[in-house]
């Protein structure tokens, strides 16, 4: 299967391509919409800042080939803030607008736990890293395949067909991180 890791300015593009190709897939790097031509699925890795990371798929045209992908019902696969982007909006940088594929906000972690949450931590008897400081709250809560506690509970995986999202690094996260990819890859 030929997933399109997508090069939005940042993100953990190598890891990523290396797990990913790790779990059978065959990774295409891409900068452009144009290029996803021939692709099976699309990845947004995670690793940045969502108001940059937003600028800058909108800027390139991601956000309407976004669209369009996932209402094809098209496989998507989104890592940390290729998570968060789906969402209506999100508390950071004073509030920041996501794509609005999914109902849902996302909302910084709580003062009363160290932010940004960065280790391993359980999520559904597997344990995943994780390297963030907000953290997503879909409407509808069917949607939610895993959740996790860091101060309050928050969805660390979703799956809505076609969309698969974690809010950990699968590619960071050892053995369990590797045997999800190659399941989501196995889907496609």
């Amino acid at each position: 299967m030929k997933v399109a890791l997508v090069d939005y300015g940042m993100g953990n593009l190598h890891s990523v391509a290396k797990a990913l190709e790790f779990a059978c897939a065959q990774v295409v790097t891409i900068s452009a919409p144009e290029q996803a031509r021939g692709v099976d699925s699309i990845c947004i890795p995670g690793q940045g800042i969502l108001n940059r990371c937003m600028k800058s798929l909108r800027e390139r045209g991601f956000d309407e080939m976004l669209d369009d992908w996932i209402a094809q019902g098209r496989p998507y696969l989104g890592i940390c803030l290729g998570m968060q982007v789906l969402f209506e909006s999100s508390e950071e940088a004073g509030g920041t607008e996501g794509l609005g594929l999914i109902k849902g906000h996302v909302t910084r972690l709580p003062d009363r736990v160290t932010v940004p949450h960065i280790g391993w931590n359980t999520v559904d008897g597997e344990h995943y890293y994780f390297d963030h400081s907000f953290a997503v709250h879909p409407e509808d809560e069917s949607i939610v395949d895993g959740w996790c506690e860091h101060g309050d509970r928050f969805a660390a995986s979703i799956r809505t067909d076609p969309i698969t999202a974690v809010q950990f690094h699968p590619e960071k996260s050892g053995v369990a991180g590797l045997e999800l990819l190659r399941k989501w890859v196995e889907q496609l």
